[in-house]
């Protein structure tokens, strides 16, 4: 039997690690395993069979003995922050700028970046500090260069976790941001790039002769409306700033759109009763947000809204309310979503029946098969002289819902 112990860099007797053992473990297994594969030609068929299942025993066991000595690399791809971290980035008002100008020739002035990015912090009640010896709780960086440099991988997340990150093959005029907060960087990045990806093209059609000046003022520019400072408000976890932009009247329609998308990724409860009022607002596109973000929250106090905006809204209104129901109805089988779809299901148009059976299959509420199966029989009759995508994509829809409850829906 092996020693738990081997001899140390000094001679002494010291014990071995756990993947040591494990590797020794293994090797004394492999003459067996070769002995019994090799002993497989001289044997019956019924033994062979035995041989083979023994074989498998032993390969699932010295799988599971190699998965035990594996460490789990899960948690390396998320950033963990403590109770005191998260209470920090909450209640941050101060902010530390650091910002950077870089051309292909050497550094430039970056006092339009600076003024732009405190600008557009300033409108969410923050407060921009310039001197790093003065008391903040979170420093933000901002690098603009001409000629991106590609600064690797994060720690954590990935490419589709942050898809605002910096992108590998963008080579052009990029701003990338960052922030720390005491001695900590955070895995959060954001990109923000030009229209163009030629500096050197772009500058000669304007008719500048200094491509780094005017990648960077195009730069600037493009931070004026980018929604950077509402996607640190969120990952800070201030749901407030980000609804007090919904009632600034400088707030454009794709702002209010990213905002109230934000809002209902964070879950903010505190913002159910303005995204209420947003199903009230004139542009169709917000109202869409609103409906959707109102049921991605998911809270039973987003029901009578969304219900009253679908029987009484728009037909745009009221497809966006079908969304937003969709997705509540399966986190609340008692309320009166359920019964409002299946009653006006027969007489929807085709993208708003596709929209309701989604919905529908996803509930556990048994009521919803007989209008389910009755309208999956029309549909299969409609079919047969209409090819439609539209048609198509509702009796995918039909099948995939029915499966859902008992796999059995099928007509002919």
């Amino acid at each position: 039997m092996d020693s738990p112990f081997h001899d140390g860099p000094d001679g002494s007797l010291s014990p071995l690690s756990q993947p040591m053992r494990q590797s020794r473990h293994i090797h004394s297994l492999l003459p067996f395993i070769r002995t019994t594969r090799s002993a497989q030609i001289m044997m019956s068929p019924h033994l062979i069979a035995v041989s083979r299942l023994q074989v498998a025993c032993t390969l699932l066991f010295l799988g599971s003995i190699i998965a035990a000595g594996v460490p789990d690399m899960t948690h390396a791809r998320k950033e963990l922050l403590t109770t005191e971290e998260k209470d920090l980035l909450h209640r941050a008002e101060q902010i530390h700028l650091e910002t950077l100008a870089l051309s292909s020739q050497g550094p430039l002035d970056a006092g339009s970046i600076t003024k732009t990015v405190s600008m557009r912090f300033e409108r969410l009640g923050y407060r921009i500090v310039t001197d790093g010896g003065q008391p903040h709780e979170i420093t933000v960086k901002v690098k603009c260069e001409e000629l991106k440099t590609w600064e690797g991988t994060g720690r954590s997340g990935g490419d589709a976790d942050m898809v605002d990150a910096a992108a590998r093959l963008w080579k052009g005029p990029a701003c990338q941001l960052t922030y720390r907060f005491g001695t900590r960087w955070a895995d959060w990045r954001h990109e923000v790039r030009t229209p163009f990806s030629n500096p050197q093209d772009a500058a000669r059609q304007a008719g500048q002769t200094d491509a780094g000046a005017y990648s960077i003022a195009a730069l600037a520019q493009q931070l004026q409306t980018d929604p950077f400072p509402y996607l640190l408000a969120t990952d800070w976890g201030q749901s407030a700033r980000l609804i007090k932009t919904l009632d600034e009247p400088s707030t454009t329609v794709a702002q209010k759109q990213a905002v109230i998308g934000l809002l209902g990724q964070m879950l903010a409860v505190d913002a159910i009763p303005r995204l209420t009022a947003s199903l009230k607002d004139p542009d169709p596109a917000v109202v869409q947000s609103a409906a959707t973000a109102l049921g991605t929250i998911g809270h039973e106090e987003c029901i009578p809204a969304l219900l009253a905006l679908f029987k009484t809204g728009t037909p745009d209104h009221h497809r966006a309310a079908a969304v937003g129901l969709g997705r509540l109805a399966p986190l609340h089988p008692n309320s009166d979503i359920v019964p409002t779809f299946i009653a006006v299901l027969p007489n929807e148009t085709l993208q708003t029946q596709i929209i309701l059976v989604r919905a529908l299959g996803k509930t556990t509420d048994r009521r919803v098969l007989t209008p389910l199966r009755t309208l999956h029989r029309s549909v299969l009759k409609q079919a047969r002289s209409d090819s439609s995508p539209e048609t198509k994509e509702l009796l995918a829809s039909l099948g995939i819902a029915l499966d859902g409850f008992d796999g059995v829906h099928t007509e002919e």
